[in-house]
């Protein structure tokens, strides 16, 4: 089995370049501005799978177009 690496609000701020508080304002009134947290039971943490956070910022690489004025 293997463990995936946890990221707490921190930690995702940090990779994100964000503040702690506006993404836990964006939890609430805006969930799709950040990637899928994982709910453990019986809790209130905020975390987050690395490879969670790496797939959802994936989404948003934008491909360049090949030329360069």
């Amino acid at each position: 089995m293997e463990v995936q690496r946890l990221l707490d609000l921190a930690e995702l701020a940090e990779v994100l370049g964000r503040s702690p508080e506006t993404i836990k304002k964006d939890l609430k009134r805006n969930p799709a501005a950040v990637p899928p947290r994982l709910q453990l039971p019986g809790t209130r943490l905020l975390r987050w799978r690395a490879r969670d956070v790496d797939a959802w910022l994936g989404q948003y690489v934008q491909a360049t177009g090949g030329r360069h004025d």
